[in-house]
C-alpha cells in the first residue's frame, strides 16, 4: 500500500466512505450473509453491541417481519 505517482490514488479511501454509524443508521438498506447460511435483505431499525434488527424484505421487497441477528451469526453486511 501507500504507492506513488498516478498509482497512488487507488490506494485511497473514497471520500464518500461512511463510518459504521452512516453505514448502519436507521433505514438504511443492508444485505446480511448470516453463518448458517441464511442471507437476509432489508432495512436497520437498530443496531448495539450485541447485534442488528432488521425490518427484513423478500426478494420481491415486500415486508417479512423483523429479525434479530446476533452479531455472534453475522458473516458480512453489504450496503449499496
Amino acid at each position: 500500500m501507500g504507492g506513488e505517482g498516478a498509482d497512488a490514488a487507488t490506494h485511497h479511501m473514497r471520500g464518500d466512505a461512511p463510518d459504521i454509524r452512516g453505514f448502519l443508521r436507521r433505514g438504511s438498506f443492508v444485505s446480511v450473509a448470516a453463518r448458517i447460511g441464511n442471507d437476509v435483505s432489508g432495512y436497520v431499525c437498530d443496531w448495539d453491541g450485541n447485534g442488528l434488527l432488521l425490518d427484513v424484505r423478500d426478494p420481491s421487497g415486500d415486508p417479512a417481519g423483523y429479525e434479530f441477528l446476533p452479531w455472534t451469526s453475522v458473516e458480512r453486511v453489504s450496503a449499496g
